[in-house]
């Protein structure tokens, strides 16, 4: 039975992985916000953990280490999203991004790498980036969201860089708009017919984590759906 250390698990997105990994039978460490509540369940071990604490992202991983003997995976699906030209975008905002979609995953995926290192059968990472990190058409009305999860992009080439006499691997998932109902609230006037679906990009994840995507290296796979 594979571990798995997950955060972002109580969003749009995070839910749909959790049930497609719980179903798979695997163990999951599934972090949430302290403001958000998940219960425990046959496999699914909840802790509520602010990202952005570099020292208790450290703890944790240890912990987990400690209890499970290894880490198998990690799904770093935490993050958040802001509209914004450059002229309607000052710095702050562009800190506030940068906390929210890159420092929460640096900080897990710095002890986590170190403890795959140690591991004879390496790991898996999974990070979320978005089409507007990759598209500046997009980017230009989300100046800091690009910015930040272009951070996320290259995070996982240095990952991959660094790993790869190891076996570990680091996956982007680049989406266009998930279908979430924060994001339904938001663009009310938009077809979400279009959007990518979150069970979709669940079964994505599952299948370069433990299925035959295990064969992909230095994946980053555009799941634009028809928007």
């Amino acid at each position: 039975m594979s571990t798995i250390l997950l955060t972002g698990a109580t969003g749009g997105l995070g839910r749909s992985v959790v049930k497609k990994l719980l179903e798979a039978e695997h163990q999951i460490v599934a972090i949430h916000q302290k403001t958000s509540s998940l219960k425990a369940e046959k496999n699914l071990e909840p802790y509520a953990l602010d990202l952005t604490d570099e020292a208790g992202c450290q703890k944790l991983v240890s912990s987990v280490v400690e209890e499970k003997g290894s880490i198998d995976a990690a799904v770093l699906l935490a993050g958040g999203f802001a509209m914004g030209t450059l002229a309607e975008t000052d710095y702050a905002a562009i800190e506030e991004m940068f906390r929210i979609n890159f420092q929460t995953a640096y900080n897990l995926v710095k002890p986590v790498f170190a403890q795959m290192e140690q591991q004879k059968q390496g790991g898996r990472i999974v990070l979320i980036s978005g089409r507007p990190a990759l598209v500046p058409d997009a980017a230009k009305h989300m100046v800091a969201y690009a910015l930040s999860k272009s951070l996320i992009i290259h995070l996982s080439e240095i990952i991959n860089s660094a790993g790869k006499d190891k076996n570990i691997v680091s996956t982007v998932i680049v989406p266009s708009t998930i279908d979430t109902p924060a994001n339904r609230e938001a663009m009310p006037d938009a077809d979400p017919d279009a959007w990518v679906s979150p069970d979709d990009l669940a079964e994505l994840i599952s299948f370069v984590t433990f299925g035959p995507g295990q064969l992909l290296r230095e994946p980053v796979l555009k799941a634009y759906s028809r928007s």
